[in-house]
């Protein structure tokens, strides 16, 4: 039975997705008669949420800090919690929403509402980026090369207005532009050559997509994806292949399971996490001490 005295904060990202406002409301209206008092917080800047979030736990106030956002609102609301025992809830607005479909977390609003007011969790080990715009927590991925330059020029107002198909318009008016240069990767200390590179916790890419035979949401465990060729050709065949759910049985792509990776050259390559921009090389990613309570 829920606690009838559980606080929740709600932090909301305004700018994921659309019609989020009056879902989001909707949604702590659910909390509410589930037994929960909730209190909707929006976000006014990059970054804020993660100040939010850590403000909620210096308070100690709630059981529950619940992101209204894509992944990247995610990751911000999940630095602020680092650390605490407070349960991460998840209210899928964002545009791709990888995480939530990663760890089954309901997209109907009543059953999440009911499945956070019951308390339940699991642990998931989030990953840990430093890059030239400093160091910060990433839940589903970060991408180096190719996959960040589109996430870098991608069109705010064009990812509010038509959402995911942002992506590929960018994706495609970047297939003629974008210079590929060759990325050397450490990976628990063995370098490794690519065209790119992504790093993932999970197995899924830009919503359902596969991008890795498995998750390593719940273990202290990166998964590291080379791609060894470059050109348009190849962006083109890879992109088919993840379509189709066979991106890891392409030839020249390679897969490993590592704890720590580095990047050093070239300097200034474009990284993104969990779809935001995040500077650029060099960069080291790891798993940090404490994992995630997430409500599943």
């Amino acid at each position: 039975m829920p606690d009838p005295n559980a606080q929740v904060t709600v932090i909301l990202n305004p700018t994921a997705g659309r019609r989020r406002i009056g879902r989001v409301v909707r949604f702590a209206r659910r909390l509410q008669h589930a037994g929960m008092q909730a209190d909707i917080v929006p976000t006014l800047h990059k970054g804020h949420a993660t100040d939010l979030a850590r403000r909620a736990v210096a308070e100690r106030t709630c059981s529950h800090i619940i992101a209204a956002g894509g992944d990247g609102t995610v990751a911000e609301v999940a630095e602020g919690m680092a650390g605490s025992d407070i349960i991460l809830g998840i209210l899928p607005v964002g545009t791709a929403n990888v995480l939530a479909r990663e760890l089954r977390v309901p997209f109907d609003d009543d059953r999440n509402a009911r499945m956070i007011a019951s308390g339940v969790s699991t642990i998931v080990w989030p990953g840990r980026l430093r890059s030239s715009t400093g160091e910060c927590l990433f839940v589903q991925m970060v991408g180096i090369g190719f996959d960040a330059h589109v996430v870098h020029v991608v069109s705010a107002r064009l990812k509010k207005l038509v959402g995911r198909a942002a992506y590929v318009m960018a994706t495609l008016g970047a297939l003629w532009k974008y210079t590929f240069a060759p990325i050397t990767v450490s990976v628990d200390g063995v370098p490794y050559q690519a065209a790119s590179v992504i790093v993932s916790k999970g197995a899924l890419y830009a919503g359902k997509y596969v991008l890795t035979p498995r998750t390593q949401q719940t273990s202290r465990k990166l998964s590291v994806v080379l791609f060894g060729a470059a050109g348009i050709g190849s962006s083109i065949r890879y992109g088919l292949a993840l379509l189709r759910g066979t991106l890891s049985r392409q030839h020249d792509v390679r897969i490993l399971t590592a704890e720590t990776v580095e990047i050093r050259d070239p300097c200034h390559m474009p990284v993104q996490s969990d779809g935001d921009a995040r500077g650029h090389t060099p960069i080291r990613i790891d798993i940090p001490d404490r994992p995630l309570r997430i409500a599943v």
